[in-house]
């Protein structure tokens, strides 16, 4: 079954304004808590590391097409080693621990941090693209995911 047939797109409950700062502002507001960019609604996240196919309020599609969040990934990568990688060297160069301490300090951070980042990325690229991205054209991406899923539901392999 493919991912939208479980998500009954409901327009009426989506509250993001069209354009503007307060539309980014509350994109990315949304994005810190780990909410739908489009209603604003909970339950995104199936379990801390498992995303849903869609929103369980507005049924609106998060991945939109195939790779859609790679941009996430790099997001996570720069955000998780460079705020990291800055944060631990401030603390090393600050205590007067061991250089062996110093290392798994440095590589429990560079382990821990892109992991416990990864459902923040997966927002903040969602809301980075919908601040950038009209409503027809989410709307018209939207319309062909669901005609090209359920076409493929209709085909056989041989």
């Amino acid at each position: 079954m493919p991912a939208s047939a479980n998500c009954v797109e409901q327009q009426e409950l989506r509250d993001l304004p069209a354009r503007g700062w307060s539309r980014a502002a509350m994109l990315f507001k949304r994005a810190l808590l780990l909410r739908c960019p489009q209603c604003g609604g909970r339950g995104v996240f199936a379990h801390p590391w498992s995303m849903r196919d869609c929103c369980p309020i507005c049924g609106y599609i998060f991945a939109s097409e195939d790779g859609y969040f790679l941009g996430a990934y790099a997001i996570n990568l720069v955000v998780a080693e460079v705020i990291g990688l800055g944060a631990v060297l401030v603390f090393l160069f600050r205590s007067d621990l061991s250089l062996v301490w110093q290392q798994v300090i440095a590589i429990t951070a560079a382990i821990l941090l892109p992991v416990l980042f990864y459902p923040w990325s997966r927002t903040f690229w969602m809301a980075i693209d919908l601040s950038t991205a009209g409503d027809k054209d989410i709307e018209q991406i939207q319309a062909h995911l669901i005609n090209s899923r359920g076409s493929d539901t209709g085909t056989s392999q041989q």
